[in-house]
């Protein structure tokens, strides 16, 4: 990894799509980036939030993965077909299908854009419907909550990595969503740890 500067830490850590979008814009026009990093946040940004069919909208397609891969997890003996499917279209989404080709500065800048998506995602896990059982009836607590995000990160990273064989194409992201989830809440260090205990 290599030290990034203070501006564009902030455009990590920033979670709306059009604050970052202004952020990368301002630090482009200023120069502030070197060719190699302007070139790799703008195509991660764009290839993150842009939606050619509707142009005046942002999506997030990472939150996506975030929301879905738990499932996947969860119904993997159902859709055996589509597992392969979905982890080399996932590899390719994330710029891992070869990973030892990155050089330092792109591998960087993959962790703090994964890291701001989990952050993203985390942002969410404490709305009043979130972890919600038995059809939103059982209302979850706050222990409930940080639980249920322990459990949808590691399934979203570990989880899915060991279940396919691709812990180490994945590692990078793995390691970025497990971080992202001790700044989220340090004591969740141990449930995650006993995750595969109890899912492999």
């Amino acid at each position: 990894m290599i030290d990034i500067d203070k501006e564009l830490m902030a455009y990590f850590r920033e979670l709306s799509p059009t604050e970052r979008r202004d952020m990368l814009k301002k630090m482009t026009d200023e120069g502030s980036l070197d060719a190699e990093a302007q070139e790799l946040c703008q195509r991660l940004y764009d290839e993150r939030y842009r939606d050619e069919k509707h142009p005046d909208k942002l999506i997030d397609r990472w939150i996506f993965k975030l929301v879905y891969l738990p499932g996947m997890f969860r119904k993997s003996r159902f859709f055996k077909g589509g597992i392969k499917r979905e982890k080399e279209a996932l590899l390719k989404d994330l710029h891992l299908s070869n990973p030892e080709a990155l050089s330092e500065a792109e591998a960087t800048i993959l962790y703090w854009e994964y890291r701001n998506a989990a952050k993203r995602y985390l942002s969410t896990c404490d709305s009043p419907d979130y972890a919600n059982s038995f059809f939103g009836l059982k209302k979850s607590g706050p222990e409930d909550k940080k639980l249920k995000a322990c459990e949808d990160i590691w399934m979203a990273s570990e989880g899915f990595a060991n279940m396919v064989g691709e812990e180490e194409r994945l590692g990078l992201w793995c390691e970025a969503l497990y971080d992202e989830l001790l700044q989220y809440d340090q004591s969740l260090k141990t449930a995650f740890a006993e995750m595969k205990h109890k899912r492999l």
